[in-house]
């Protein structure tokens, strides 16, 4: 059955209303990976999927979608972001972001496309060497629960294994989101080298 973006849209926030009720998490009680090391999570991570606070047409979708952090000299991480357009013949495409740190480790700042958009990096969980779950809260109710979130789940391949994905999976209920919702990011044939646009 064909669904119109609006039908999406709407059905998407009451399907993210009913679980958010079913499971009442505040965001400011969200933990993040416990003893979180910065040098153990840099380098290169493949986006497997994630949680947008609105439709996105499949058309649009971006894949071969990496990003590598490295440590800059403040401290601070530059993370350079590659992928293919689907909008521009699926040609490549690169830019540069900066993920600033705060006192609590694994708690981060991202400044997307270094353009002052910037939203919480949080990461909830990692092994460092196979899978991350990054978390952020767009909005807040009055009660202090999310009404609006972002996530995305990072691996170090380009795709997960079954074991893995149920690790994911049970972070990602745990954070009272709905895995239904996701946007899934193909991985075909990936980008070694882009011109940069930002």
């Amino acid at each position: 059955m064909f669904q119109t973006p609006l039908t999406v849209v709407t059905l998407s926030c009451l399907i993210q209303s009913r679980v958010a009720n079913n499971c009442p998490l505040r965001v400011d009680s969200t933990q993040v990976e416990a003893n979180f090391t910065l040098d153990r999570y840099l380098g290169q991570w493949y986006e497997i999927e994630w949680m947008y606070d609105g439709y996105v047409d499949p058309a649009f979708l971006y894949e071969d979608y990496t990003h590598v952090y490295r440590r800059q000299q403040d401290g601070n991480i530059t993370d350079t972001t590659r992928g293919r357009d689907p909008v521009h013949n699926h040609g490549c495409l690169q830019f540069s972001s900066t993920i600033y740190l705060t006192d609590t480790p694994g708690k981060m700042l991202f400044n997307y496309s270094n353009q002052g958009d910037i939203v919480n990096y949080w990461v909830v969980e990692t092994d460092y060497t196979n899978y991350s779950v990054v978390y952020d809260c767009k909005q807040l109710n009055p009660d202090g629960t999310c009404k609006t979130n972002l996530a995305w789940v990072y691996s170090r391949l380009p795709h997960l294994s079954n074991d893995l994905r149920a690790k994911v999976s049970h972070v990602i209920e745990s954070l009272c989101l709905n895995e239904a919702l996701f946007y899934t990011t193909k991985h075909r044939n990936g980008c070694s080298a882009a011109p940069v646009v930002g």
